[in-house]
């Protein structure tokens, strides 16, 4: 509907109707019975829409039937971007339980929660945390950070560079059509190439990996962005591991010094790429935590030269206990339920004594037998190997990783 615009002679003044005015002798607007019946039609069809009958009597109506018309169809199909649509976990780079900064430039593996760096050729890459600059525009939606992945030394004859998270199931987006997206920047140009692998676990059928796009990158942040068709899983086979997954793959090029940053990786099922999903960090960090958790506070990087009591395992041995029940014997029951049964390891919590064992509080005493006594993936009881100790409170940090 629209004012009647297109009949002159109704007197619209700007567009629109006006009152008579007998002062100035300038007549009012007139109301053809097309447009006055349209009006009505308009709002007839709005009212039977809801499935109600018109009441001339009533006022209501149109009130009540744009109510009813914007109930939600319990049928309704939405887009699969609509609700918790990024696959990805950490995506924004806001979790890093194994600290901000790669201790071991040296060596490949975890350092931003989910997502494995992986390097040869004797390379010396530093992997880092980075902070966006508070108001900057480059990266949308004030993201926090993002991931730096800066080689030292180019190494020689190198056949892996690669960022890479591996997501739970291979039956993830089986068959379906999906977008990956990610902003990303170079020191130089650079391309990279970005690719999924479908792995079946142990014993199940051969991987399949499949290339969806290759970018060039620039100094300034951009934002890379491909759809693509995941291969059918039919036919195939599955492990009896539990370690099936599909991995999304970054490979970046080799056998250079570089520094290239990314930020806000998405993977969505659909054939658009859609705004990056912020979930709350306290949820983030939870669905992190499904793969890794550890005792020591979130700031603090797990190592037996932490030098912290706080968030350890406790436990007291009495006056008058003797042999078995000499020992210390504490639970750590997880926040999170692990994938699988995850991989355990010990730290002390000072500076002193044999790594990986229980100290005391006087820091008078150590074990040289602390181990784990049983592991779940609910959680786990470390003991120490029916050595008896002397009386005191002793004190254990631990981590947990299952990790596809």
């Amino acid at each position: 509907m629209d004012y009647p615009k297109s009949v002159p002679s109704v007197g619209l003044v700007n567009g629109k109707f006006v009152d008579e005015n007998p002062v100035t002798g300038t007549p009012g607007s007139l109301v053809p019975a097309s447009w006055g019946n349209g009006v009505t039609q308009e709002i007839i069809n709005a009212i039977t829409a809801a499935g109600m009958v018109p009441n001339e009597s009533q006022n209501n109506q149109l009130t009540q039937a744009i109510k009813e018309l914007a109930k939600l169809d319990p049928q309704q199909s939405f887009p699969a971007q609509v609700y918790r649509k990024n696959l990805v976990i950490n995506g924004g780079f806001d979790i890093w339980q194994r600290g901000g900064v790669n201790v071991s430039p040296s060596v490949g593996g975890f350092l931003a929660d989910r997502f494995r760096s992986d390097w040869d050729g004797a390379a010396g890459v530093n992997i880092s945390r980075q902070s966006f600059a508070l108001g900057q525009t480059d990266v949308p939606n004030e993201p926090r950070f993002f991931f730096r992945w800066q080689q030292v030394s180019t190494g020689a004859g190198s056949t892996i560079h690669k960022v890479s998270q591996k997501i739970e199931s291979v039956r993830s987006l089986a068959g379906k059509v999906a977008t990956i997206s990610f902003w990303a920047r170079g020191d130089a140009t650079r391309r990279v190439s970005c690719s999924i692998t479908q792995n079946f676990g142990s014993g199940g059928s051969a991987p399949v990996t499949t290339l969806i796009n290759s970018f060039l990158l620039t100094s300034g942040w951009s934002r890379c962005q491909a759809t693509f068709q995941i291969p059918s899983i039919a036919g195939k086979t599955l492990g009896t591991a539990d370690n099936d997954c599909l991995r999304i793959e970054i490979d970046l090029p080799l056998n250079t010094l570089q520094t290239i940053d990314l930020a806000q990786i998405q993977l969505e099922e659909g054939p658009a790429a859609t705004i990056f999903e912020r979930r709350p960090i306290a949820e983030e960090l939870i669905l992190c935590q499904r793969f890794y958790e550890k005792t020591f506070n979130y700031d603090v990087i797990p190592s037996d030269s932490a030098n912290t009591y706080v968030g350890s395992l406790i436990s007291t041995v009495k006056q008058g206990q003797a042999a078995y029940t000499a020992q210390p014997l504490a639970h750590w029951p997880f926040k999170v339920e692990k994938r699988a049964i995850p991989s355990v390891t010990l730290y002390r919590v000072n500076n002193n004594g044999p790594i990986g064992q229980w100290r005391s509080g006087s820091d008078q005493y150590s074990s040289v037998s602390a181990r784990t006594l049983t592991t779940s993936t609910r959680g786990l009881w470390v003991d120490n190997s029916d050595t008896a100790l002397t009386v005191q409170t002793y004190y254990i940090h631990a981590t947990a990783d299952a990790e596809l």
